[in-house]
C-alpha cells in the first residue's frame, strides 16, 4: 500500500519513538478499492500527550477520547488505541479506555471494511475479514450488529449510505438488525440524519426504498408512499419508487432540486382515490406543498431552500405550453430566479422520465418550453431591476409618492414584459400617466 510522504513521515516518527502506528479506516478501505482517499486517519498505542510531544504542530481536537490532530500537508487525526464504554445516548461513549492491542481498537469500529489497519512493517491487520468483504462488495457490521447500532444509532444510516456510495450490498444480519433497532434513530440529531440523507440522494436514491423505518419520525410520508400503488397507464412503480427513480434522473446533482423531487409526490397517499379501477391523485401538488413546508423546517434546511422547495413542489405537475403567460407567472408573479426556473424544468423532466413509457410523452412539452424560455428570457425584463425606469425617475417626473412608487414600477414591469420595446424611461412614464390609478 503506497502512502503519501507526509503520512509515511508521521508513521516513521511514531515508530522511531518505540510505538506502533497504523493508517486505519476509510483510507485503507479506499486504497483497497482503488479509490483515492480523501484523508488519512492514524491509530497508535502512544498516549495523546506523547503524540503531542513528538510533533511540532498539533491541536488537541479530541484529547479526552485520545485524538490529536497533527498539522501537516493535510491535517491528520491520530487516535490512541481504545475501547469505548457505556454509550449513554446511543451516540457517544461515557468514557474510553486506552488499550495496547490494535485488534481491540478495531473491534469497536462499525463495519468490517472500516476495521482494517496497515503499516509498512506489519502489512494489513484484518481480524474481521474486511478485505474479504470488500472483495465481495458487502457491508457487514463488526461483531454483533445489534450492539454496534445500540452504541451508535447513526451507523444504521451509514450502513445504507455505504451501500449507495460504494455499490455494495448489505449482509443480511446487518440489515435485519437495522429493522430491529430503527427506533434508536431518534437519538441522532437532524443535522446528522440530513447529512447522510443528502449523500444517499446523490449516490443512489433508490437505496431509500429499504430505509423508510429510519425516517418515520422525520419524513413519515416516505413510509406511506412505500407500497402506495399507482394503477394508471402512466405509472409503473408505486409512489415511493417513482419518487426515488425521479431523483436518480438528475443529470447534475443539486441538493435543492433533489429535495424537491423527494418531496414532490408525498401528498399522493392522502389524495388517492380509485375510480373504476384507476387511481387518481387530484390536488396532490397542493398537499405536497403543505408537507414540504413542514419538512424543510423539520430538516433545518437553509432559508432559501425553505422558501423555494415548497413552491417548486406546488408547480411540479403544471403544464408548460410555450407562451409568455407561463414565464410571466413563474418569473414575475412567483418571483422565481433563473436558477429556480432551471430547477423546475429539471424536476418536471425527472418526474416524467420516472413514469411508465406512456406517461413520458409529455417530455416534449417540457423540452420545447425550456428552449422557448431560454430565448424569451433574454428579450424582456423579468424583474423591476431590469427596467430602464427607476423610482427616482417616477419621483422626478410624476406626482406619485410612497408605496405607490413600487406599485407603479410593478405595473411598468408587466407592461414592458409583454412589450419589451417599451422598456424606456419615456414610454414607462407615458404608460403610468396614461393609466392614472388603474395600476394600483
Amino acid at each position: 500500500m503506497t502512502l503519501p510522504t507526509y503520512i509515511d513521515e508521521i508513521l516513521a516518527t511514531i515508530h522511531k519513538a518505540g510505538y506502533q502506528a497504523y493508517v486505519v479506516g476509510g483510507c485503507v478501505r479506499d486504497e483497497l478499492m482503488g479509490r483515492t482517499p480523501r484523508d488519512y486517519d492514524i491509530t497508535t498505542n502512544a498516549k495523546p500527550e506523547i503524540v503531542q510531544n513528538l510533533f511540532e504542530k498539533t491541536v488537541p481536537t479530541g484529547i479526552k477520547h485520545g485524538t490529536i490532530t497533527i498539522i501537516s500537508d493535510s491535517n491528520v487525526e491520530v487516535t490512541t488505541f481504545r475501547q469505548e464504554k457505556d454509550y449513554y445516548d446511543h451516540r457517544h461513549p461515557s468514557y474510553v479506555e486506552f488499550v495496547e492491542d490494535v485488534k481491540e481498537d478495531l473491534a469497536r469500529r462499525d463495519f468490517t471494511m472500516n476495521a482494517i489497519a496497515y503499516s509498512h512493517e506489519t502489512g494489513f491487520i484484518d481480524p474481521f475479514h474486511g478485505m474479504e468483504d470488500i472483495e465481495k462488495k458487502l457491508v457487514r457490521a463488526v461483531g454483533n450488529a445489534d450492539k454496534r447500532y445500540a452504541e451508535d444509532a447513526l451507523r444504521m444510516l451509514r450502513a445504507h449510505r455505504f451501500v449507495a456510495q460504494l455499490g455494495f450490498t448489505m449482509e443480511k444480519e446487518t440489515f435485519d438488525a437495522i429493522r430491529r433497532n430503527a427506533h434508536l434513530i431518534s437519538y441522532v440529531s437532524i443535522e446528522r440524519v440530513r447529512a447522510e440523507l443528502v449523500q444517499i440522494l446523490e449516490f443512489n436514491p433508490v437505496e431509500l426504498y429499504d430505509m423508510t423505518d429510519l425516517f418515520k419520525d422525520t419524513i413519515p410520508e416516505l413510509d406511506l408512499c412505500h407500497g402506495c400503488a399507482q394503477n394508471t397507464p402512466w405509472h409503473c412503480y408505486d409512489v415511493l419508487m417513482h419518487t426515488l427513480k425521479a431523483v436518480g434522473y438528475l443529470v447534475k446533482f443539486d441538493e435543492t432540486t433533489a429535495y424537491t423531487l423527494l418531496f414532490h409526490d408525498l401528498g399522493k397517499p392522502a389524495c388517492k382515490k380509485t375510480i373504476n379501477g384507476r387511481d387518481r391523485f387530484w390536488y396532490h401538488p397542493k398537499k405536497g406543498e403543505e408537507i414540504a413546508r413542514r419538512l424543510v423546517k423539520d430538516l433545518k434546511l437553509t432559508r432559501e431552500q425553505q422558501h423555494i422547495i415548497p413552491i417548486l413542489v406546488r408547480l411540479h405537475d403544471e403544464h408548460t405550453p410555450c407562451n409568455l403567460k407561463i414565464i410571466y407567472k413563474y418569473r414575475v408573479q412567483y418571483g422565481l430566479s433563473d436558477e429556480d426556473m432551471y430547477r423546475l424544468i429539471q424536476v418536471r423532466k425527472c418526474d416524467i422520465y420516472a413514469h411508465a413509457p406512456k406517461g413520458r410523452t409529455t417530455i416534449m412539452e417540457v423540452q420545447n418550453f425550456e428552449v422557448f424560455y431560454n430565448v424569451e428570457k433574454t428579450r424582456r425584463p423579468l424583474s423591476v431591476s431590469d427596467l430602464k425606469i427607476t423610482g427616482k425617475d417616477i419621483i422626478e417626473r410624476t406626482s406619485i409618492r410612497g408605496s405607490d412608487i413600487g406599485k407603479a414600477l410593478q405595473a411598468c414591469l408587466e407592461y414592458c414584459f409583454y412589450e419589451p420595446k417599451k422598456n424606456t424611461v419615456e414610454d414607462c412614464i407615458e404608460y403610468i400617466q396614461e393609466k392614472g390609478s388603474e395600476w394600483k
